[in-house]
């Protein structure tokens, strides 16, 4: 099991990166969204401010994920490192 541990978290630093990438594409496609609502602020009417507030707080929930994601991703990196160099 203990020689397994690298290995083990590895794979969640892995997973904890691809969860991080799949964000920060949420953050890019809610900034070309915002960008057209901002742009287009007519054409949207009386709706306009409230998707423009939506887009800025998913933009800004799914940055703080990006964040969080490679923290962990990072610490896993490090534990699998240090579990490597176990005697």
């Amino acid at each position: 099991m203990l020689k397994n541990l690298p290995k083990i978290h590895n794979s969640l630093a892995k997973h904890y990166e691809d969860a991080a990438k799949e964000m920060q594409s949420k953050v890019e496609e809610h900034k070309k969204m915002l960008e057209l609502y901002e742009s287009n602020i007519p054409h949207y009417g009386i709706q306009a401010p409230a998707l423009i507030s939506h887009c800025k707080s998913l933009i800004c929930s799914y940055e703080q994920a990006v964040k969080a994601n490679i923290g962990m991703a990072n610490s896993h990196w490090t534990i699998a490192r240090e579990k490597l160099n176990i005697k």
